[in-house]
């Protein structure tokens, strides 16, 4: 089982995957934000065995869901919540400070949004594996 990272936007969704272990995020693909969007999602889930949805959320820097973040969570109530599978939320507030710079692209001219979703997945999985090696000790 996987789990999966997005980064929500208006117009496209940025998709990463975890590898089995769970230990690193790799972007996949970015999705239009359109009406089949949830066929699409589906798919990748089913192929990919897709656990868990670690949904960015652009918090207000006082840690606040902002007019953003209400967006994000209306989105996740229409097109994601009824799939059945957990959804976390990750805070996204410093994801775009870093430097993904204006000409990321692959090969294809791919929007750089999945980069977006693998840091926002590589986040939560620092975070939850840092949480667990304290548990440890």
């Amino acid at each position: 089982m996987k789990i999966m990272g997005m980064d929500i936007g208006d117009r496209y969704i940025g998709i990463a995957l975890t590898d089995r272990e769970k230990k690193m995020s790799v972007p996949v693909a970015v999705l239009e934000n359109d009406e089949d969007f949830k066929d699409r999602l589906c798919s990748i889930m089913d192929r990919e065995g897709v656990e868990k949805i670690v949904v960015g959320m652009p918090y207000t820097l006082r840690g606040e869901i902002g007019q953003q973040g209400k967006k994000v969570l209306e989105f996740v109530n229409k097109k994601i919540l009824d799939t059945g599978t957990e959804i976390v939320y990750q805070d996204e507030r410093f994801t775009s400070k870093l430097r993904l710079g204006p000409g990321m692209k692959d090969k294809k001219g791919a929007r750089k949004d999945k980069f977006s979703a693998a840091l926002i997945l590589q986040g939560y999985l620092d975070r939850t594996s840092a949480v667990r090696r304290d548990n440890d000790e």
